[in-house]
């Protein structure tokens, strides 16, 4: 079954985005709980620490978690739970009113598969380890056009702006933990803001997709170079203020 569910109509994905929903049966529903309330004005982004979308679905119920979306290494979508119904559990204090991303990456090299689809690691200060495995171009876009079309009018009646948090009213985006009164605000988030190690480079991407205005290669490219050896403290974005004085934090 193909389409976006929200409040249980299956709505058009993005053109070009492969989505399987859990409509289809080999696509696991989870059921985490009821949201509280119709509230849904927040998106996090995650990465898995699996190699596999199906290892990630068997992690996730061995440890009573869930989540809306799974991006497989090859840019496929996996939808597991109602964006407006279903609450999952996978970022704290953000469960009842954020739709939460998984990305299939093994982030550390040494949990890369040999001969796998994941082929860029680079140095990082910010991440786990120090060392970090880049996603795929495939499901870095496929996050992209996800964070992109939940925050526009197509997903009503979600209300999710396309704000990104990680900025802190600075041009710096932030690429570790950020205070909780600006964790807590509607928008597009990483999981590392709620004090993990994950999704702030996929956020930078998107950023660079849909506000910089990069076509995908070329974000792809100046994601990796402005993420290598770059500290927690964060990722100066100013040239594309400086260049683009309409971009607004």
């Amino acid at each position: 079954m193909s389409g976006i569910i929200v409040h249980g109509q299956a709505l058009p994905p993005p053109a070009g985005l492969t989505v399987r929903n859990f409509g289809d049966a080999g696509v696991f529903h989870f059921r985490n709980t009821a949201r509280p309330s119709p509230t849904v004005n927040a998106v996090v982004v995650h990465e898995t620490v699996t190699t596999s979308w199906e290892s990630t679905v068997v992690v996730l119920k061995k440890r009573g978690l869930g989540v809306h979306f799974i991006a497989d290494h090859d840019g496929t979508v996996y939808q597991h739970a109602d964006l407006l119904d279903d609450e999952m559990w996978h970022a704290s204090q953000y469960n009842a009113l954020s739709v939460g991303i998984e990305t299939v990456n093994p982030y550390e090299p040494r949990n890369m598969p040999q001969g796998g689809p994941w082929t860029k690691t680079i140095p990082a200060p910010w991440a786990a380890g120090g060392q970090y495995v880049v996603p795929t171009e495939q499901q870095s876009e496929a996050v992209c056009q996800l964070v992109d079309w939940l925050s526009s009018t197509a997903a009503n009646p979600l209300t999710i702006p396309q704000l990104w948090v990680g900025f802190q009213h600075t041009h710096r985006l932030a690429m570790g933990r950020i205070p909780a009164d600006v964790t807590e605000n509607p928008g597009i988030h990483a999981h590392m803001y709620f004090n993990h190690a994950d999704g702030a480079w996929l956020v930078l991407y998107s950023w660079l997709r849909l506000e910089a205005g990069l076509e995908p290669d070329a974000a792809y490219e100046e994601a990796i170079r402005l993420a290598t050896d770059v500290p927690s403290r964060g990722i100066d974005l100013s040239k594309y203020f400086d260049d683009n004085p309409y971009l607004e934090t």
